[in-house]
């Protein structure tokens, strides 16, 4: 087989692993994607209702019992076989680590230590919980090797208490991610999907410019994607029921992101740029691409 096979095949096998904690265990999945920016699209956090089963390779509950135990022996066995530096592991999918806080909150900060022992390639981080302060400690020593992606839909409060009620307030998010900022703390804002923030056009500037202003890069996406698949998925999910039941339809629709897109790119084009995970590469690839 040729170098330039080899290269092609081992490239086309990216590895990630998703980690979502529940309050009777966890849940661990084993995923093989085009690349590591893709995973990160593909898992962004779900909203409450919205979640949606995850294509794995492979995936397996945790019961109460030892769940920490078994996360850190698969910590430890990527370590073993020197993959750990170049795995990224996103911590939060369909369940927010850290919300709500009864039952979930203490878990997860034992998974951070864990995360801190065991230090992955790259950590990305998943919530809309201003809790995360509390794991400044451990994010400021994971340093480069961590990544946080944190929810923030819309700046409105109004609108976060219609469509999203048991979320955390905007305002005391906002001052999550300005506290982690100013602690240097990677923090990418997720507007996972989009929601109102005013006319669709005119004030997507305004969202923008709170965007550009408390982070340093961000990932846009709409409820719907425009597949008949998804809108099956969305019949059934509360955000979308409202939205339609208000008659906010443009938000709704596939390009409902695009006007806040184009206002982020006319701000600063740079906020587009994915995590750096250039480390992840594994050398011997390196070699087979030479």
């Amino acid at each position: 087989m040729s170098s330039q096979k080899l290269s092609k095949d081992s490239q086309s096998k990216t590895i990630v692993y998703t980690v979502d904690s529940f309050e009777n265990g966890l849940a661990v999945g084993q995923h093989v994607v085009r690349s590591h920016h893709d995973a990160l699209q593909q898992f962004s956090l779900r909203l409450p209702g919205e979640q949606r089963p995850v294509r794995l390779r492979s995936r397996y509950f945790i019961e109460q019992k030892n769940h920490r135990g078994e996360l850190e022996k698969l910590l430890k066995r990527l370590s073993s076989q020197g993959k750990l530096r170049h795995t990224l592991i996103i911590f939060g999918v369909n369940n927010d680590p850290l919300h709500p806080f009864e039952g979930r909150f203490d878990a997860s900060m034992k998974f951070f230590s864990l995360f801190e022992r065991y230090t992955p390639g790259l950590l990305c981080i998943q919530t809309r919980s201003p809790l995360l302060v509390l794991s400044l400690p451990v994010l400021k020593r994971l340093g480069s090797r961590c990544i946080v992606n944190f929810g923030l839909e819309t700046p409105l409060e109004k609108i976060a208490q219609r469509y999203t009620p048991s979320l955390p307030r905007v305002e005391e998010r906002l001052k999550a991610i300005r506290s982690l900022s100013r602690f240097d703390i990677p923090v990418r804002i997720q507007v996972s999907p989009v929601l109102p923030y005013g006319d669709w056009q005119k004030d997507a500037a305004d969202f923008a410019q709170c965007i550009v202003e408390n982070a340093y890069g961000v990932d846009v996406r709409s409820l719907s994607n425009g597949s008949k698949e998804r809108e099956r998925e969305l019949r059934g999910v509360p955000v979308a029921t409202k939205l339609a039941q208000d008659r906010k339809f443009h938000w709704l629709r596939p390009d409902a992101a695009t006007p806040l897109r184009e206002a982020l790119n006319r701000l600063s084009p740079k906020i587009f740029t994915p995590p750096n995970c250039e480390h992840l590469k594994d050398p011997q690839l390196k070699i087979f691409a030479a």
